[in-house]
Order: C-alpha cells, then structure tokens, then sequence
C-alpha cells in the first residue's frame, strides 16, 4: 500500500508537471454552477401551454376546406368552358349555315341595287331583305375573296338558299362561255388589236392597255428592251411585239393571257437567227421591229417590201446626208393614236408635234408604228441591195422608187398628173 502523504502530494504535482487544463475538483464545481443557473433561469421562464384537442385538429379541417374550394374552382372552369364552348359551337353553325346556305329557306325574294351601290351597302340590302342574317360576316367574308367592291345596279331575284359566293356572283357581268377565233390583221396597231378584241366580249379596253404597259411578262426580248430602256415618249411598251396571226382564245380569258399568245407567237417567229442578225447590222430588236413597221405601213404590197427597207436602210446609214426618215405613216399613226382617227396626211401635218413625226426629228420614232408581219420584219433584217433614198405611192399596190431628189420630185409629179402607168418601173419617192 502506498503511504497517505504521497498519495496525497505526489498526483497534484504530476497534474502540475504535465500540464493537465482542469483540476477533478474545478470540473465538479464548474457543472454544480452550470446546473444552478439553469435552475434560477427556467424557474423565471413563462411556461407553454399544452396545446388542446381541438387546437390539434385544426390543421386537419384547412387542408379539407381548400381541398373543397380548389374543387368548386376546378368545376366553375369546367362550366365555363362548357358554356363557352357550346355559344361558340352554336355561333359557328349559324354563321356557317348563313355562308354556305345549308338550311336555309327557298323562296325567292326580289331586291334592287342601286346605281354605285357599295359592299356596304348589298351587305344592308341583303341583311334587310333576310336574305342573310349577318351582313358584317358578308362584308368580311367579301373582302377575304378580294372581292372588287364593284356591282352591277339593278332588279335580282335571289333566294336565302343561295351561299355566299353565289350571292356576290349574282352582281356580277356574267363571264361568256365558250371560245373566239380571231385574226388579227397584219399591221395592226396596238389600239386597233384592243379595240378588236373587245369588240368580241375577250377583256377590257383598261385592262389590255394596263397589261400592255405593266405586267411582268418572261421573255427574253422583253428583258432586252428594259435593259436598253424604253424610250421617251413611247405610246406602248408592247407595240410591235403583239404578233398578227389568227388565234382561238377562250372567251373568258384575262388580258394578261391573250397578250401572252401574242407574245408567245412572236417569240416563235423571231427566231435565234434573226436577233443575231440584228446584232451584226447594229441594231437591236426593238430597233428592227420600228423599221418592219415602217416597212408594214409604207409598202403597197409584201413584193415592195425588200425595196421599202433598203431606202430606210440607206437613210439610217447615211444620217448626215439625210438625218430624218421623212415617213408620212409615223405622222398618221401619231395623229390616230391621239385623236382615234386616222387622217389622209395634208402638208400642214407635216409639222405635227410628236416624237413619231420623223419629218422633224432625226431617226427612229421612239417605238413601232404597228405590229409588223413576219414578212416585213424579214424585210427588215435583209434589206435589198439598192441606191434608193426616196420612194413614192403611185397606187395603192404600187410605188415608185428614186437615187436622187431630182428623180424624186419627178416622181412625185408624174403621180400627181396621173401619168403613171402601171407597166412603169421608174423609181421614186416617199
């Protein structure tokens, strides 16, 4: 056993040397100090109630009520839904029966639209006639079919079983059925072929000249034309390339299809040769078809053709000598095309102020003064070898040719004194 005195001094001196942090007896003491102030603090503290029965409940009964009221909303939607769907459905069937006329009454009933009348105004007229229930759903359904706004006045019977298309219809020029066999004559101008061809029910004079100025057509000629720029003062874009032939055209064709067979026809005609020659005589092809027309309105028949072209050929060859064309057909065509009628030239229209009067400008009109035939724009691009400058009507089949402005003037005396006989071959003059 171990003596009492180093029991007692050695184990405090050993804590000591080794650095032990806290005595047994700090440690006790540090947690009774611990213990008794938690004893003063809660004995200070409020105490909580316990908590009910009922109070317990509680949280049971909210989550069941918006449980309910998540319910009620979910139904309240279904309805509405419901509702809204069956109006809407409803709505849809009447205004499509009132479109379509699926059962709609038969009798006829008689109604007058005015003079000028408006899509407003059929829309009111049919609405008040109970012909349609829904004059607003027509104007719409009117626009929507770029319908043009325009109706024919007059007395109509119509029936509510009439959809809408029909209706609209109904206030329409009736579109002819069937077909047209055409010809156009060789020469013709431009304003004589839309008169023509409205003369036979095909279109619409406004119509012809807008298609002839505006519409975009796909050929390759045409696009030579835009590139070299149309010139100033041109009466149509198209003259010369409207072909003559004779054509079958559907009654009820639009403007922009009837030109197109014309365009079509030429582009047949003017063939890869004939704008290669063109090109080597220095021309384009707009420039060939304003002296094939020329040559189409000047010549009193096709065997005078060739001769007709070496003189405008000669002339364009030698400007310096002789700078104007000096064709009376460039006047006659400016003044029918500005005033509708075609005049027998006076020496006082020789001065008519147009670009076409090729006495007082210099060269080519600024277009064709026809639409010329294949033999005269054959004409054009093979001229006959000659040393004509001048050339004059001595019949109307028949014209006398000349090299000089002497030989000229003397033509134009022996025509004026009735002295030409048919046998003679003498050259002449324009």
């Amino acid at each position: 056993m171990i003596p009492y005195q180093q029991a007692s001094v050695t184990p405090a001196r050993l804590r000591r040397d080794v650095g032990a942090p806290t005595r047994v007896t700090d440690i006790t003491h540090s947690t009774s100090a611990a213990d008794a102030a938690a004893t003063q603090l809660s004995s200070i503290r409020t105490p909580v109630p316990k908590r009910t029965s009922e109070e317990t409940e509680e949280p049971e009964e909210s989550e069941g009520g918006n449980t309910l009221i998540s319910l009620l909303k979910a139904i309240t939607y279904i309805v509405a839904v419901i509702v809204i769907s069956v109006f809407l459905s409803v709505f849809i069937i009447l205004v499509g029966n009132d479109i379509y006329a699926f059962v709609k009454d038969t009798a006829a009933v008689e109604i007058t639209v005015p003079e000028y009348a408006t899509l407003n105004d059929v829309s009111t007229i049919l609405a008040e006639n109970n012909i349609i229930k829904y004059p607003k759903i027509f104007k719409l359904y009117a626009e929507f079919k770029k319908d043009d706004g325009q109706f024919l006045a007059g007395t109509y019977s119509l029936t509510p079983s009439m959809n809408y298309d029909e209706l609209l219809a109904s206030f329409k020029p009736r579109k002819p059925s069937g077909t047209s066999r055409i010809t156009i004559p060789e020469g013709y101008t431009t304003d004589e072929i839309i008169d023509l061809l409205v003369s036979r029910g095909i279109g619409t004079r406004e119509g012809y000249v807008d298609v002839i100025n505006n519409y975009d057509f796909d050929y390759w000629f045409l696009d030579e034309l835009e590139e070299n720029g149309i010139p100033e003062g041109r009466f149509y874009r198209l003259d010369g390339y409207l072909f003559p032939d004779t054509y079958e055209f559907y009654n009820a064709s639009s403007e922009e299809v009837v030109i197109d067979r014309l365009l079509k026809r030429f582009n047949q005609v003017f063939v890869s040769s004939y704008a290669q020659k063109a090109k080597e005589l220095g021309y384009t092809v707009d420039q060939m078809l304003i002296i094939a027309s020329l040559i189409e309105k000047e010549a009193g028949s096709p065997a005078e053709f060739f001769d007709i072209s070496s003189v405008f050929n000669n002339r364009l060859r030698r400007p310096a000598l002789y700078p104007c064309l000096e064709s009376d057909a460039t006047i006659v065509y400016a003044i029918q095309h500005d005033t509708g009628v075609r005049v027998n030239l006076t020496g006082a229209d020789l001065s008519y102020d147009s670009p076409y009067n090729t006495y007082t400008h210099q060269g080519l009109p600024p277009g064709p003064i026809a639409n010329p035939s294949a033999s005269a724009i054959r004409a054009a691009l093979y001229p006959a070898d000659t040393d004509y400058y001048y050339f004059v009507a001595a019949s109307s089949t028949r014209s006398l040719f000349a090299k000089t402005k002497e030989e000229h003037e003397e033509n134009i005396r022996r025509v004026m004194s009735g002295k030409v006989a048919e046998e003679t071959s003498a050259p002449g003059l324009d």
